[in-house]
């Protein structure tokens, strides 16, 4: 079992970096800075998140959680970690989008 364990781990260990090479293949093509910028964004947000790589460890139990009364709104948002982004900030992260279509197009399909 525990051999089984170590077999898993390297071929994990071989996918992760398979996966890294051709992320940075991928990544040497791109001239765009815009792009560059929204995917270094992107992999900061990413890196900064907790994700759990088995999903067989994810326990249902674990999502449960006890309802507390008197709870204030400042309170949630601190433990969530929430970050407000303004109308700004979303407006030049929206203009940095290189959309496809234009707004007309998109609309005409609409019909």
């Amino acid at each position: 079992m525990e051999e089984d364990r170590k077999v898993n781990m390297m071929d994990q260990a071989v996918n992760t970096n398979k996966l890294r090479k051709d992320i940075i293949n991928v990544l040497t093509r791109i001239d765009d800075v815009k792009k560059l910028k929204l995917i270094f964004q992107q992999a900061e947000e990413i890196e900064e998140m907790n994700i759990v790589e088995d999903e067989q460890s994810l326990n249902v139990e674990d999502g449960i959680v006890e309802v507390r009364e008197g709870v204030t709104i400042d309170q949630l948002l601190k433990e969530q970690n929430y970050k407000p982004i303004n109308y700004q900030e979303f407006k030049s992260l929206t203009d940095e989008i290189e959309w496809e279509h234009s707004l007309e197009e998109l609309l005409e399909n609409l019909d």
